[in-house]
């Protein structure tokens, strides 16, 4: 992997893959980011080392408790990100793909700021969740 945009793009595909499918594998990895299988395979070993992961004899991945956070942190980022932007009236799909160029760029500080906002425009009727 490149840099931490690949690992965390990585760590979100995995996590949605288990949350809608109860598991994955690298076939699954690949397809959902439309990458090989043998940067699939580079991209896991290097995970492992991390420790963010762990795969078991029938190749199926499961998370470390420090790649869960990690994973779910990414994930976080994007569906709130995702949600703003359509909230101000984002084209969906441009939304989505916007959203997980900024989640990698964010800050902590501001994502907790835009979080906050978000969450007052939808007490307010402002926004839909």
């Amino acid at each position: 992997m490149k840099n931490n945009q690949s690992a965390e793009d990585y760590l979100e595909s995995i996590l949605m893959l288990i949350e809608e499918n109860g598991s994955a594998r690298s076939i699954d990895v690949a397809a959902e980011l439309g990458v090989t299988k043998p940067s699939v395979s580079v991209a896991m070993k290097k995970l492992r080392e991390q420790g963010l992961i762990e795969m078991d004899e029938n190749g199926l991945i499961s998370f470390t408790e420090v790649g869960r956070s990690t994973a779910e942190k990414v994930y976080n980022k994007h569906k709130l990100l995702r949600n703003v932007l359509i909230g101000i009236g984002v084209d969906e799909q441009v939304a989505a793909d916007e959203a997980c160029q900024i989640e990698h760029v964010i800050s902590d500080a501001t994502y907790e700021r835009i979080d906050a906002f978000y969450r007052t425009c939808i007490e307010k009727g402002y926004m839909i969740k």
